[in-house]
């Protein structure tokens, strides 16, 4: 199906993860995606829920460091993804509605990568996504319906686990350090160096 075919359709993607933070790697995901169905109809699906909410009460920032509020930041600042192209909705189950889109107008696509794409279940509710489908609304009369596309993950990328573990250990020096956070965005910001070094070192 070619790309002018996919952008006259009503649908609507969201790329979703945890994204503690999003690095080069699930960037080059969203470019791909905005490539294939348009910028306009692409979001980045994120949230932070009472569990992690609970653990900032506590000051445990292990596994998810950053707000909600802060991952729009450093998405839009390192990324220059527009702020609300990132939502506060939950990935398995985003609100299309938060997005101006009316289920029942717009097709809605999942894309994950493959460890969290083996977390839906195939059936009634969910597809993988084909570009022969015929893409149904999300919601159609009593019928809920959402696609699974399975997105690759950019190899030789370093993880997020892996650049927190770097940031938050204190006998690496601040200037490698900063050539860890350069690689692992493409490019070094001071004001979100700091922000994440902080909190992963408060």
């Amino acid at each position: 199906m070619q790309l002018f075919e996919l952008e006259n359709k009503k649908v609507t993607v969201f790329y979703g993860g945890r994204f503690q933070p999003m690095h080069k790697g699930h960037y080059q995901v969203y470019l791909m995606l905005s490539k294939k169905f348009g910028a306009d109809n692409v979001f980045i699906a994120t949230t932070f829920g009472k569990k992690q909410q609970a653990a900032h009460s506590k000051k445990n920032y292990t596994t998810d460091p950053f707000t909600f509020e802060e991952k729009q930041r450093i998405i839009n600042e390192m990324f220059n993804i527009p702020r609300d192209h990132v939502v506060n909705t939950q990935p398995y189950q985003p609100d299309q509605k938060l997005v101006g889109r009316d289920p029942e107008d717009y097709s809605l696509i999942l894309a994950f990568s493959q460890k969290d794409t083996g977390r839906l279940q195939p059936g009634n509710v969910f597809k993988y996504y084909t570009e022969t489908d015929t893409l149904l609304p999300n919601i159609q009369q009593d019928k809920t319906t959402a696609y699974i596309l399975e997105v690759p993950v950019q190899e030789g990328a370093m993880s997020a686990t892996d650049f927190r573990n770097v940031m938050r250990n204190n006998e690496i020096k601040i200037p490698v350090k900063q050539k860890t956070f350069e690689k692992f965005f493409g490019k070094f910001n001071t004001e979100i160096f700091t922000l994440i070094n902080g909190r992963l070192n408060g």
